[in-house]
């Protein structure tokens, strides 16, 4: 998703509101004032760099997945670049570049590759590592108590420890704690750690403002893998009505009738090349405003489409209709199942509509006839 970068006295407003003390909190919650003073000298634009990181996610308390990246940025033209390679003992060698017009990504243990044309440039926030991490600490802080730790050394570096805790049992995000450059600001190293996966991510050697070769930004792909185009226009989602939905799906799929006060407002179709399956979202509305959107997971060729029994902090198991499903309530609430080879999906955008409410509308849809 794109988004525009914050300008200089939107970024200060926000480090100034993220990280000034009140006296409602914590002694060890204000931030000092020396911290904020370098969060806000820091330089506007990034630097070019070269860096060295690894990547360590625990499950259950064993090592599960280990990898080590290398990536290369130039951030010295209105144009970013960009090379990153990563080893994983999972999924292998994958490879991205950005030559400031287009991705090539490929993956070299599936022997896959994907394309995607792009017009990026230095006034978009995930090309300034500093605004993008104000972004991302004042986002945190509505969900997260922030507690500065104080400094630290991580690898050579000399950084500020910043530590969130959720501030409701079973997020998502869970504890997480963030090192940072005092000179950069940028994120040295990340932890976060949520029910039972704990992920580590470190830079281990960073050199800034590095010669760049043009030719670390581009790649040339093995001729016997296909490149998969996945421009934008490939995401565009088409207005249909019931009938056409129902030609898609090849048999009658479930809408909500005009009950409980909302009405179908829109029905919509995504075919993306590349995933398998199709999705109608059927958007409804209710006082003017989108209150709720069911979305039907269509597999191609009538395969059914594999079970994922993995779950995230926040997400338990129910029985709605009869059938096994998963429910969530924050941050989002929304309530999973499968039925009839289809895998459906209720989003609940309405703040009055609770998830027992929720069950009600899903055990209430119909099959459209």
């Amino acid at each position: 998703m794109k988004r525009k970068i914050l300008a200089i006295f939107i970024t200060a407003l926000i480090t100034a509101s993220l990280f000034q003390g009140c006296s409602s909190l914590r002694r060890d919650t204000i931030i000092p004032s020396e911290v904020i003073n370098k969060a806000m000298s820091a330089y506007e634009k990034p630097k070019s760099y070269y860096g060295e990181s690894k990547l360590e996610i625990h499950e259950n308390g064993k090592l599960s997945e280990t990898a080590n990246i290398k990536e290369w940025a130039d951030n010295s033209s209105n144009k970013m670049r960009r090379r990153y390679e990563s080893n994983s003992n999972i999924s292998g060698k994958n490879i991205s570049t950005n030559d400031g017009n287009k991705i090539l990504v490929y993956m070299e243990k599936d022997k896959k590759a994907m394309s995607m044309n792009v017009g990026n440039s230095l006034s978009e926030i995930n090309n300034d590592y500093k605004s993008q991490l104000m972004k991302q600490l004042s986002n945190i802080s509505k969900t997260h108590d922030l507690t500065y730790k104080g400094e630290e050394n991580i690898n050579g570096f000399k950084t500020y420890h910043l530590y969130a805790k959720p501030k409701q049992k079973n997020s998502i995000l869970g504890d997480m704690n963030y090192w940072i450059d005092e000179s950069s600001w940028l994120v040295i190293k990340c932890t976060s750690e949520s029910s039972n996966v704990k992920t580590n991510t470190e830079y281990t050697k960073i050199k800034f403002s590095p010669k760049l070769d043009d030719s670390l930004f581009t790649q040339n792909i093995p001729s016997d893998v296909k490149i998969e185009d996945i421009n934008s226009n490939t995401l565009k989602e088409n207005k249909i009505d019931m009938k056409e939905a129902e030609k898609i799906a090849g048999k009658p799929i479930l809408t909500l009738k005009e009950m409980f006060g909302y009405k179908l407002k829109s029905v919509t179709y995504m075919d993306v090349p590349g995933v398998k399956h199709k999705e109608i979202n059927q958007t409804y509305e209710k006082n003017g405003a989108d209150q709720l959107i069911l979305t039907t997971i269509v597999p191609y060729d009538n395969k059914a489409i594999e079970k994922d029994d993995t779950k995230i902090d926040g997400e338990k198991d129910i029985t709605v209709r009869g059938k096994k499903g998963t429910v969530m309530e924050e941050p989002i609430k929304n309530i999973c199942w499968s039925e009839d080879g289809f895998n459906y999906n209720l989003l609940i955008q309405d703040p009055t509509l609770n998830i027992d409410n929720g069950k009600k509308v899903v055990e209430s849809l119909q099959y459209y006839k």
